[in-house]
């Protein structure tokens, strides 16, 4: 009975050093470096320009995409469309 509970604790002890140590190896798994502030700026105010909407990217946050770039590129957006009081 105490050889179970001793393997029991063995096999947590093992796989709490295994996951921390996997961990410290491996990393967190970040795929991409974080985008260049500016230079994405840049090059989706220049994509709504030449309407190149594919070419537009956002820098991905917690909870999605980073708010001032995606109201950003929707002002630039806007301003492209046409004034519906002016017809």
């Amino acid at each position: 009975m105490i050889s179970w509970l001793l393997l029991i604790v063995l096999l947590l002890a093992l796989t709490a050093i295994g996951t921390w140590l996997w961990g410290s190896v491996f990393g967190r798994g970040e795929l991409l470096e974080p985008l260049d502030p500016d230079a994405t700026r840049e090059a989706n105010l220049r994509a709504v320009t030449e309407g190149d909407i594919d070419g537009i990217e956002f820098e991905i946050v917690p909870r999605g995409y980073r708010p001032e770039q995606v109201d950003e590129v929707i002002a630039a957006l806007a301003a492209r469309l046409p004034d519906p009081k002016k017809d």
